[in-house]
């Protein structure tokens, strides 16, 4: 029975150095590559980076200063335009840039007025439209018009804000 139990200890024996020397074998042909990458992503980014009334004294198509219209928010993303002593036929218009300061080309998705005061006054948006697009470091243009109705409140001021919704340029859902 020695005899029998030497020889299966020689044949695993064996066994076991061959499988040593094909896996020491194999762990030579083994390679392994490794890839560092980097991403930098852009920036969506855009303000007011100019606005004015065009009523800067005698009201436009009229001969006396009664009414006024005042605008901030120049480099912010919000512009509040007020209208003072306004009367029924008052008009005026604010004109505004729009700079992308991102590194990355928006569209226009919503142009929206929060705060609107209708029926009392109307408020057109003009010289830019939903899908224009603004590529990095430009600007666009546009304007405001703000006409006050025969209905408005004797009395009364109106304050209201003009936002534009940019999205980044391969984003931008058509309406």
């Amino acid at each position: 029975m020695k005899g029998r139990l030497g020889k299966f200890g020689l044949i695993f024996l064996a066994l076991a150095l061959c499988l040593s020397i094909s896996g020491a074998a194999f762990a030579m042909w083994d390679k392994t590559l490794y890839i560092d990458g980097t991403v930098k992503t852009g920036e969506v980014n855009a303000d007011f980076d100019s606005a004015s009334c065009n009523d800067t004294g005698i009201d436009p198509g009229y001969d006396k200063d009664v009414g006024n219209c005042t605008v901030t928010g120049v480099n912010t993303q919000t512009l509040t335009i007020t209208v003072n002593n306004g009367y029924p036929c008052y008009s005026c218009a604010v004109n505004f840039n729009i700079t992308n300061t991102g590194t990355i080309p928006v569209k226009i998705q919503n142009l929206t007025i929060t705060n609107n005061p209708s029926p009392n006054v109307t408020v057109t948006w003009t010289g830019l439209a939903v899908g224009d697009q603004i590529d990095a470091g430009d600007e666009l243009a546009g304007d405001i018009d703000i006409h006050v109705e025969q209905c408005a409140a004797e009395n009364s001021t109106y304050t209201f804000n003009a936002t534009i919704y940019l999205v980044q340029w391969n984003e931008y859902a058509t309406p």
